[in-house]
């Protein structure tokens, strides 16, 4: 069905499709039109057809965390729901990066606190529309794969369990990397504010620091 799609049309594509449905308890029952649709989108998930055994009806709902983001989430016959990755799984069809994504949830609560406590002005133009907070020197990706490169000598987390917002965080048993990490973090994160626009335009890192 999207042979002919470009990754960027695609998911132009399924993010149109997503908020002209809105939220929906059913794909099946009120938009069986898109039904095939999904079925589709799904079939380029890195885990098809595992993840989807057993699938019976696809929702739509607020995420109960990012509360004005739209997520997609399949039901199952046994009556679980399981969300699904519809605008970066199934248009790469790479597989998330769970240890990035745990590390970032990790060091959620210091983020939180810097915004909360510093005046939400961006730094760069002075701004303060979608205020976003962002690692300024060292970037994120440089603290972190110092941290697993220099400092983490065990073996690293490759399990992790769902958070009330359905993303990947660390399990009990990886609770020292958790605590080690966040200390890290903490000792050599330099934040500050930025809004959306020159946050998602600044030059991602090209080097790994060698942070002390």
């Amino acid at each position: 069905m999207f042979k002919d799609y470009t990754q960027k049309q695609l998911k132009c594509e399924v993010r149109k499709t997503i908020d002209e449905i809105g939220v929906c308890n059913s794909i099946k029952k009120y938009h069986p039109e898109k039904w095939d649709f999904f079925r589709a989108l799904f079939e380029r998930h890195i885990s098809y057809p595992e993840k989807f055994n057993g699938l019976t009806d696809i929702k739509i709902n607020y995420n109960p965390v990012f509360k004005n983001q739209l997520e997609t989430l399949i039901v199952k016959q046994n009556g679980e729901e399981d969300d699904v990755s519809v605008l970066k799984n199934c248009i790469t069809g790479k597989p998330k990066d769970n240890l990035t994504i745990a590390m970032r949830n990790a060091i959620l609560p210091q983020i939180f606190k810097f915004r909360n406590t510093n005046v939400n002005v961006c730094k760069l133009c002075k701004s303060t529309k979608n205020i976003q907070v962002d690692h300024h020197e060292p970037q994120f990706t440089d603290i972190k794969t110092n941290f697993i490169e220099n400092i983490w000598k065990e073996k690293l987390p490759n399990k992790f369990k769902p958070n009330d917002s359905h993303s990947k965080v660390f399990i009990k048993d990886d609770s020292n990397f958790n605590k080690e990490w966040f200390d890290y973090h903490e000792q050599n994160a330099l934040l500050r504010i930025l809004c959306k626009k020159c946050n998602s335009t600044r030059p991602e890192s090209k080097r790994i620091k060698c942070v002390k």
